[in-house]
């Protein structure tokens, strides 16, 4: 019964031990094969994906790399390390952040990006990522390694616990949408019909001049561009 009990325990361990895969899309849950798997070790914290914040992203269940699943498209990944030292013989210790940085995946159905950096071996090397911390995404199909983009400055306890997205916060298992899905949509020119239309609503006379001509001080330089652009055609 003691044995049984033991193997039991043995393999509760093992289940803890590893990560339960992160899911960042909408809908139902799709098989590997169909979306994008990101990898990342547990000292690095995700400060939002595409500008938007994703707690999930940080979720740790188990002991390994967290694997994040997303999906397919181009993703702007804002990230820094964390990670705890002893000091004098585990008397203290020392927690250090360090500068973000911007992991760049543009990944297919099936593909199983790594985010990696040089994991500094003491405390001496993590207290050297608050001046200068970068890294690498690696695709493991193609080969492809894209460097990161270093961040301007270290990450604070406050930027960690609200966020870096510019945004309000969103429940742990929101969506992350692609970037391509976030660009705004082209500009539509004006089309003849509706020049046309405006012709015959508008009156004319010195009020409306008046008026356009406070418009336009009140424009700035791109807006003035492309109201001539416009005007021109």
């Amino acid at each position: 019964m003691r044995r049984l009990f033991i193997f039991a325990m043995a393999g509760l361990l093992a289940a803890c031990a590893q990560q339960v895969p992160v899911k960042l899309y909408s809908g139902n849950e799709l098989p590997p094969a169909q979306v994008v798997r990101v990898e990342l070790p547990q000292t690095l914290e995700v400060l939002n994906i595409n500008g938007q914040p994703a707690p999930a992203a940080n979720r740790m269940l188990g002991n390994g790399n967290r694997e994040l699943h997303l999906q397919p498209g181009e993703y702007r990944i804002n990230t820094y390390y964390k990670n705890g030292f002893d000091i004098d013989g585990g008397l203290s210790h020392e927690v250090v952040r360090s500068k973000s940085t911007t992991f760049h995946v543009k990944g297919q159905a099936g593909d199983l990006w790594k985010l990696e950096f040089d994991e500094p071996e003491n405390l001496a090397q993590a207290r050297e990522l608050k001046n200068r911390f970068i890294g690498w995404a690696s695709n493991t199909r193609t080969g492809e390694r894209v460097p990161s983009e270093a961040g301007a400055a270290q990450v604070s306890l406050l930027t960690q616990l609200l966020g870096a997205g510019g945004g309000m916060p969103i429940a742990d298992d929101a969506a992350v949408a692609p970037l391509e899905e976030l660009r705004p949509a082209p500009r539509v020119a004006p089309t003849a019909s509706s020049a046309e239309v405006a012709s015959r609503t508008l009156p004319h006379d010195e009020a409306v001049l008046t008026t356009l001509q406070q418009i336009w001080l009140l424009l700035g330089e791109d807006s003035r561009k492309t109201f001539l652009e416009w005007a021109s055609q």
